[in-house]
């Protein structure tokens, strides 16, 4: 075997281990940066700088290479700073033919450049105020397109100062070669590094627009629905990269992270199902509208009712002082009656048993309504009027409980690829547990795995104190926090995850974007601490 055919067989080993190692990067990221080194690597060169066609028809640098200089931007390295500008491809409307890397775009074609000092046809007085400030001289460039599977063009790789024994070279047609079957195999792995993006933003971009439907249907569910993933992932994150306690040698995968995302976005989907008179409740006889009304009307006709039998006892008998009194006290007694159940119809966190027996004792009061006498409450009003706690009563609450079940029964339909198996349970389980005593399966202790122990906090403290709920003010962080530990002693929620929010301050973190400043009070940490 000759000299040319070992050069030819090491080169195609070169593009096929090269192709082996791009198609196993998964961040695009990385991926580019790995393009533009292999791609120096083959053609010896100093420097080079990748290009994304962007949807602006702009080309963005990604990644930025000058060895001798030892800049290195974007991939592994710092990001490529704002003051290099995109390069438009076009201006006014027409194609930008001076910039060599838009020519290079605009017709998909490699253009190789010895040396940018003579060529006539492009404007390379950006590498030459490069130049001038870094003491250097861009001479040989060489432009390669790459492209998608619709031959459409997705960005541009450039490299600079091709490389010989005897100092700066231009790029031959061999190199030329090599270069453009590189960019030809780094295209396909870039090409389907940016599919799976798109598809991730899509379907990102779908559950994202689920809270937003519910949203529209209820305001604070949806706020709720936000707020609930953007706090799993801050726990999600603070796992990953605390040094201490129990997670200091525990880190979620990029697919974990990705599934336990995905599955905090989806937690409340089966509330799409849920009436939007039980979501909306905010008073205890808040249906289509609000009883309320129709109890204020009884009271009234009930002050009828008095007046007209004082008046015709007056008329029958002797005025005296004694009726006369008795009449005011009793429509007193009345307007007294009206303003307790008004207090009452509004949601609070509980209701005494003298309570009770006043709503009793009002609802045991006769009415004459279209010449029929009846209780003044009826059975189902007298039951939600002493609802001790909230605004929702026991088949509410069932209802309201049923969007677990349901989440995972439309979750659980979608077909997920292998890393996202998972959400449907873990976004069914956010209202689980850890002493079994949650809903709707009754899980407990290694049955939850991390994930939905995750969003189960997040949930939980996202509720007590979001500011937008319409049956109560958001709760103080003290409050909230000390009803966490209380639900933490009881074998609610996992303490080390409850430690962990205290010792990184997650709590204060998300309460500086997400609650109102008036909730933000005084913590001890230290006593908070189980």
């Amino acid at each position: 075997m000759n000299n040319n055919q070992n050069t030819e067989s090491g080169n195609l080993q070169k593009l096929i281990n090269i192709g082996r190692a791009l198609s196993r990067e998964k961040n695009i990221n990385i991926l580019l940066e790995k393009i533009l080194i292999e791609a120096r690597n083959i053609s010896n060169s100093d420097g080079g700088t990748l290009y994304l066609l962007k949807d602006d028809n702009r080309l963005n640098f990604e990644i930025m290479h000058n060895e001798s200089k030892n800049i290195f931007y974007g991939g592994s390295a710092d990001k490529v700073p704002d003051f290099f500008y995109p390069v438009k491809l076009y201006i006014d409307g027409k194609p930008n033919l001076n910039s060599v890397s838009a020519v290079c775009a605009i017709e998909a074609k490699t253009i190789n450049i010895k040396d940018a000092y003579t060529d006539r046809n492009y404007d390379f007085s950006g590498p030459k105020g490069f130049d001038k400030k870094h003491d250097y001289r861009s001479k040989s460039f060489l432009n390669v397109p790459l492209k998608n599977h619709k031959e459409e063009v997705i960005g541009v790789l450039q490299l600079l100062n091709a490389k010989n024994k005897d100092g700066i070279t231009y790029y031959s047609k061999e190199i030329v070669s090599l270069v453009e079957s590189l960019a030809s195999q780094a295209s396909i792995a870039l090409t389907n590094q940016l599919l799976i993006e798109e598809q991730k933003l899509l379907f990102k971009s779908f559950i994202q627009l689920v809270a937003e439907a519910l949203e529209k249907k209820d305001k604070a569910t949806g706020g709720h629905c936000t707020r609930v993933p953007m706090l799993t992932m801050m726990i999600a994150d603070s796992i990953n990269t605390t040094n201490l306690g129990p997670y200091a040698k525990f880190q979620f995968t990029d697919d974990e992270m990705e599934e336990l995302y995905v599955a905090g976005w989806l937690h409340d989907f089966g509330k799409v199902a849920t009436p939007e008179h039980v979501m909306n409740k905010t008073t205890k006889l808040e249906c289509l509208f609000d009883k309320i009304d129709l109890i204020f009307l009884r009271f009234e006709l009930l002050k009828r009712d008095i007046k007209i039998e004082y008046y015709e006892s007056k008329f029958k008998n002797v005025e005296d002082d004694l009726s006369s009194s008795n009449l005011k006290n009793k429509l007193i007694e009345i307007d007294n009656d009206a303003r307790f159940l008004k207090d009452c119809n509004i949601g609070g966190e509980s209701l005494s048993d003298e309570m009770k027996s006043r709503i009793e004792k009002i609802a045991s009061k006769k009415i004459n309504i279209n010449g029929k006498v009846v209780k003044f409450l009826t059975k189902d009003e007298e039951e939600n009027l002493k609802i001790s706690r909230g605004t929702l009563n026991k088949k509410d609450i069932k209802i309201m409980q049923s969007h677990v079940s349901l989440s995972y029964e439309l979750l659980n339909k979608l077909p997920y690829p292998n890393h996202l198996k998972n959400v449907p349970f873990y976004a069914g389980c956010h209202h689980e547990k850890i002493d079994g005593s949650g809903y709707p399966n009754g899980y407990s202790g290694d049955k939850l795995p991390l994930q939905a122990r995750v969003i189960a906090i997040a949930d939980v403290f996202e509720g007590l104190t979001a500011p937008d709920r319409p049956y109560k003010e958001g709760y103080k962080l003290s409050k909230a926090m000390n009803i966490l530990k209380y639900m933490v002693k009881n074998h609610e929620i996992d303490k080390d995850l409850f430690n962990l929010f205290v010792s990184e301050k997650l709590y204060l973190k998300y309460a500086k974007k997400h609650v109102d400043s008036a909730q933000i009070d005084e913590i001890n940490e230290q006593e908070l601490l189980v």
